[in-house]
């Protein structure tokens, strides 16, 4: 029996051969339809040369019959003399042509004939210009007798070819159709014997997937198809033994799931909806320590209650609990180190929703906490160490530009620019770093009041003109006045804006534009910072908002990272939309301010 591999090369063979039949075919017929059209154009040809030759030598008789009649002038000789050169052209091309036709015609005869009567003519005697007429006659009856016997061979040879020309073209309509036939039966045969074993295939694994361990594939050719039976027919027997024994079943799944909660590197706890411990990985029981094996074990562990309020949280709300912040970190101890560890904690339900408990992953973020203090440290020593070094260096860099240390030479002018320059570039890094600072330690307090978002919007405008305007870029203003209030601090809302206007005049180069938008939604306003410069590398998009992520020299890499945590503090989000070569929006979101009842000092009493 043929493998399918056999099988479909077999196939493809028929086909090749098949075409390659009618291909030939084709090509035969159409060449001897060619030499057909061929012959008739030579048999169409010689009649017709014949007929011209007719037509000419009747034009001789008239103006012969005109010469004879005592009409002879110098013109109508002329014009004679020009027909009989004309006709012995013609006889000479029908000449040709008639021996193309056929071997056993000719003109010849006729030809020599005229030509001697175009000789005698030339002669001008009357006794020649009479026996021309009758010369002229007898040989108009002789090319009469030649054309009617030229004129039958014709139709005979054109018959034939039209016959040969209709077989022809009824083989060929034959055999294209025998050829589809052919093709659509060898498709047949193969789509059967090909398709079908890979369907009969495909059924069985289908009602085994569906747990009817009965099938068995029948297929016992050594291809793809017979090792793809082989393997299901193995593994149908080894299924049908392990679901023969109930027990081999429930310890597969109970090795499957042990295996993946231990292969999990961070603490997992498994309990029941009431908070008893139902399994523990590795990692947790090295970190709860002896008491693990106890169900109990998290009403007795320091911290445990934390894990067991997350626990009924998660199954009092049927949704995963995930927190955040300070407050939701668990301190444990293991041996002498304090770690810090995440709670995250999700419902656990069996295949038919059943609620069975809980699942507790606790995240280790103690190195994260000690990156966030080192930073928070670090900017509270530059807060307080750095600007009054920073201050007094300005000063001193300004009290010698200005020329009180003495006069400066241009060299030394040029120097002390660079280096107010910088001072600058290093007193807005502090300024940016000590607000920073104040967020991340919470020692800056925001002064939260009601803001009119065209108000905002204008005064920034106002602000960065100056700039905008020597680097010849325009600022539109896009935000009704009857826009409602939001609810923020208005310092907090003027870094955002200055942050982001400036790192729009940075990058739109002279002759763009830069709109300012603020639009209502649900819940807030939400305000636009749009320009037209080069945009942000996609890349770059995901860090934009971390800090200093800058793209380029310029700037202190913390503009951005303040505007977020600013808007976050105001209780708002932040965003941005980039394309590298078609601008940068930023937008990001304040509340709405609430609206609060004010009574009149009359209606009070």
């Amino acid at each position: 029996m043929l493998t399918l591999y056999q099988r479909l090369i077999l196939g493809c063979l028929l086909l090749i051969a098949l075409v390659t039949g009618v291909s030939l075919l084709v090509r035969t017929s159409f060449v001897q339809l060619a030499a057909l059209d061929a012959s008739q154009h030579t048999a169409d040809s010689a009649l017709a040369a014949v007929a011209a030759v007719r037509a000419s030598l009747a034009g001789e008789e008239l103006t012969a019959a005109k010469l004879e009649m005592g009409a002879a002038t110098p013109q109508l000789s002329s014009q004679f003399v020009a027909q009989a050169v004309r006709t012995q052209d013609l006889l000479d091309t029908a000449s040709v042509a008639v021996k193309n036709f056929g071997p056993g015609l000719s003109v010849d005869d006729l030809k020599v004939w005229h030509g001697t009567i175009v000789e005698q003519t030339r002669g001008g005697t009357s006794q020649s210009v009479d026996r021309l007429v009758p010369q002229l006659e007898r040989m108009s009856d002789s090319l009469t007798h030649e054309f009617e016997i030229l004129k039958a061979r014709h139709d005979a040879v054109v018959g034939n070819l039209e016959h040969q020309q209709a077989n022809l073209r009824a083989r060929l309509i034959s055999a294209c159709g025998a050829s589809i036939v052919g093709a659509v039966a060898i498709a047949a045969v193969m789509t059967f014997f090909v398709i079908a074993p890979v369907r009969r295939t495909a059924r069985a694994a289908r009602r085994i997937g569906q747990g009817d361990l009965q099938q068995r594939i029948e297929w016992r050719q050594k291809d793809d198809l017979g090792t793809i039976a082989a393997e299901l027919n193995r593994m149908i027997v080894r299924l049908r033994d392990l679901r023969e024994s109930e027990s081999g079943r429930l310890q597969m799944e109970r090795q499957l799931s042990d295996a993946v909660v231990q292969s999990i590197f961070e603490p997992v706890i498994v309990t029941d909806a009431k908070g008893h411990v139902l399994k523990l990985n590795q990692a947790s029981m090295e970190l709860l320590g002896e008491g693990s094996s106890d169900r109990m074990v998290l009403t007795n562990t320091p911290g445990g209650e934390k894990i067991l309020d997350a626990v009924r949280m998660a199954v009092s709300m049927q949704r995963a609990s995930t927190s955040e912040g300070e407050a939701a970190l668990l301190p444990l101890r293991i041996g002498k180190a304090q770690r810090s560890y995440r709670l995250r904690t999700t419902p656990m339900r069996d295949s038919e929703g059943k609620l069975l408990g809980a699942v507790t992953v606790l995240e280790d973020v103690t190195e994260m906490q000690e990156v966030d203090r080192f930073k928070t440290r670090f900017l509270s020593v530059a807060s307080e160490k750095l600007r009054d070094p920073l201050q007094r260096l300005r000063l001193s860099l300004y009290a010698l530009s200005r020329g009180h240390a003495g006069e400066l030479r241009p060299l030394q002018r040029e120097l002390i620019s660079g280096g107010e320059h910088e001072a600058e570039q290093l007193n807005d890094l502090m300024a940016d770093l000590i607000e920073v600072g104040e967020l991340e330690t919470g020692r800056r307090a925001l002064k939260i009041e009601r803001l009119r978002p065209a108000d905002i919007l204008r005064e920034a405008i106002s602000r960065h003109e100056g700039d905008a305007h020597a680097k010849t870029i325009d600022l539109h203003l896009k935000a009704f006045a009857d826009l409602s209030y939001v609810n923020a601090d208005r310092r907090a809302v003027r870094s955002i804006l200055d942050n982001l206007m400036v790192n729009a005049l940075r990058y739109t180069p002279e002759g763009g534009t830069i709109v300012l938008e603020a639009t209502e939604i649900k819940d807030g306003v939400q305000f636009f910072v749009r320009d037209n410069g080069r945009g942000i590398e996609a890349e770059r998009l995901r860090t934009i908002f971390g800090r200093f992520s800058g793209g380029s020299d310029a700037g202190t890499g913390l503009g951005l990272a303040l505007v977020r945590r600013l808007v976050e503090s105001l209780g708002g989000q932040v965003s941005v939309e980039s394309k590298l070569g078609s601008g940068t929006t930023f937008r990001f979101t304040l509340p709405i301010a609430t609206v609060t009842a004010t009574h009149h000092p009359v209606e009070m009493g």
